[in-house]
């Protein structure tokens, strides 16, 4: 077999391990494939395209490397400049992104995806009308993940927050890890006063992405949000564990003073029905919160609180109170 056949053998074998997720197998036989023969578009593709799936820095540029290779030896290459054109989408460089995409629908119109994509990138740039119109191009009777979510957005910067809910509904039915659809969908919930479903769907975008700090800041601002709906409806235990949440999370968000004595009533129900520990945490709580200025009025009642929980607690939380509060003094 010559040169060229070996390689293009390895490279069949390449994509049947690629398509079965055997990725490392895959770039294995794809770097013999170019020692053979470092001419063959394809091979240049699939070892693009096999990198990635790590999406770190390093394995994006090796990626955009690959798939350069591969288009200056195949110009007329559509799928190289719409894998080339999401690495850059990736890596934030929409110019370069949005000129790939459109060389890849010129060269191919059927790429439906790619008018999704491009869609997604005039929606960064605020620009809902040519968004639309790249959708269009896309029937919604075949529409893919990144069509629906698109056509959420344009519905969720239109402030129509339901229409938006629907169509982020359709993407993850489409593809359970879309990361944005579960963050755009919750932001939509809240702007509906649905917060605890908002949580959920944070809750659902920091399990697949837990190093984005973000998540954590709405999702802690939509606790204190449930928790003033919650004040309002006389919930009071309900509200002051969501505001303990929403601080737990973010301990730089701020409760309104007026939320002070709801918190110190809900401890006293709950050393009422000896729920120490929860009683614990809101105490705990409150001390850290009332030695600010704006707290200052309640502190006697926090004070007459306090009291009250350490004369019923149990004698070993007593001790481990104690000591606790040595250390964190």
């Amino acid at each position: 077999m010559s040169g060229a056949g070996e390689a293009y053998h390895l490279l069949n074998k390449a994509i049947h391990h690629y398509e079965n997720e055997n990725y490392e197998m895959a770039i294995t036989l794809l770097d013999e494939a170019l020692l053979l023969n470092p001419d063959i578009p394809e091979v240049h593709y699939w070892r693009g395209k096999v990198a990635t799936h790590d999406l770190n820095q390093e394995s994006l540029e090796v990626a955009i490397v690959h798939f350069s290779e591969a288009i200056r030896l195949k110009n007329n290459y559509p799928e190289a400049y719409f894998e080339r054109g999401k690495v850059y989408l990736q890596k934030g460089e929409f110019e370069e992104a949005q000129k790939d995409l459109e060389q890849a629908v010129k060269l191919n119109p059927k790429l439906k995806e790619a008018y999704s994509l491009l869609a997604q990138i005039e929606l960064i740039h605020g620009n809902d009308e040519k968004a639309l119109e790249y959708l269009n191009k896309v029937s919604n009777q075949e529409g893919d993940d990144r069509y629906y979510y698109s056509l959420g957005k344009i519905f969720y910067n239109a402030g129509k927050y339901s229409q938006a809910i629907e169509q982020f509904n359709k993407t993850l039915e489409k593809n359970k890890y879309f990361v944005d659809a579960y963050v755009y969908k919750a932001h939509s919930l809240a702007h509906l006063g649905q917060y605890e479903e908002a949580i959920e769907n944070l809750r659902k975008a920091v399990i697949l992405v837990p190093e984005e700090i973000s998540y954590f800041i709405d999702m802690a601002k939509y606790y204190f949000e449930l928790a003033k709906e919650q004040v309002e409806k006389g919930e009071i235990l309900k509200a002051t564990e969501n505001f303990i949440k929403g601080l737990q999370i973010d301990y730089n968000l701020k409760i309104e003073p007026k939320y002070i004595p709801v918190m110190i009533q809900a401890a006293e129900k709950m050393i009422e029905s000896k729920d120490f520990k929860k009683a614990g945490e809101v105490i705990d709580q409150l001390e850290l919160m009332i030695k600010e200025p704006e707290y200052q009025e309640y502190r006697e009642q926090f004070e007459k609180l306090k009291k009250s929980y350490m004369k019923v607690l149990p004698l070993k939380d007593k001790v481990i109170k104690f000591i606790t509060d040595i250390y964190t003094k």
